[in-house]
């Protein structure tokens, strides 16, 4: 009992802010309009299991669970930038006879800019996009596996006992194999006044409902635990640096 107390005590020494595996802010497939404090960086990594990256990432036309790293900064109020990089299977030198493992990444950049904020009376609004700088078209180099652009809306509302969030975005991704992701989505997030640091997480993307909790730590450390579809468990840990 005094470990649990002790963790709480902890816990709630600070807000929480989003997370999402792209290392831009979010619900856990879904975009926000929700920014980060200004000059924060993140590093991080999140598992991702095989539902949820691109049919195309496949070794011997079988999908695998991997995972991603980022760096991502807030420079200024209204814009995030950042780096990601998702690992990929590979016959070691792409070699059929020798034997697989991550051998690979694939990179892109991702970018959010918030024109509105939020206010009493209105959401907060973000134009943002995972992937904007492809070389190519085709190819193993550029082939766009993660472009995708979207407008996100974000509206808080304060009730008694609880801060509820809602969250819509409209996403386009730029390949067809995506297109199960395309559309509206959104999501709901809880944040009891009691245990502030603590959000639980409801969305759809598209195409399955994900639901999860994250929470941040002594203002450096953030986690993520969730259920994509109910069932395949996906999470991350992502160091918070304040560069001001």
């Amino acid at each position: 009992m005094r470990k649990v107390f002790f963790i709480i005590t902890l816990l709630a020494a600070t807000m929480v802010k989003a997370q999402q595996y792209t290392g831009m802010q979010g619900l856990i497939h879904v975009p926000t309009a929700d920014m980060d404090t200004v000059g924060v960086a993140r590093i991080g990594a999140q598992y991702l299991p095989k539902e949820m990256v691109s049919d195309k990432m496949t070794v011997d036309k079988e999908k695998f669970n991997t995972f991603s790293n980022y760096l991502s900064i807030t420079p200024f109020r209204w814009i995030e930038i950042g780096y990601c990089y998702t690992l990929w299977k590979f016959h070691k030198n792409k070699d059929p006879k020798e034997k697989i493992g991550f051998y690979a990444k694939d990179r892109y950049f991702s970018v959010r800019i918030q024109p509105i904020r939020e206010a009493k009376w209105w959401p907060s609004v973000v134009i943002g996009g995972n992937d904007v700088i492809s070389s190519r078209d085709n190819g193993t180099s550029g082939s766009m596996y993660n472009k995708n652009f979207y407008v996100a809306m974000t509206k808080h509302a304060k009730l008694p006992g609880v801060t509820l969030g809602g969250h819509v975005a409209y996403r386009k991704w730029k390949r067809d194999y995506n297109h199960k992701w395309n559309g509206v989505v959104g999501g709901i997030t809880l944040q009891p006044d009691f245990y502030s640091p603590l959000r639980a997480i409801v969305e759809w993307d598209g195409n399955e409902v994900n639901a999860g909790v994250d929470c941040r730590l002594f203002k450096f450390l953030q986690l993520q635990c969730a259920l994509q579809d109910g069932k395949n468990f996906t999470g991350g840990l992502c160091f918070c640096i304040n560069l001001l």
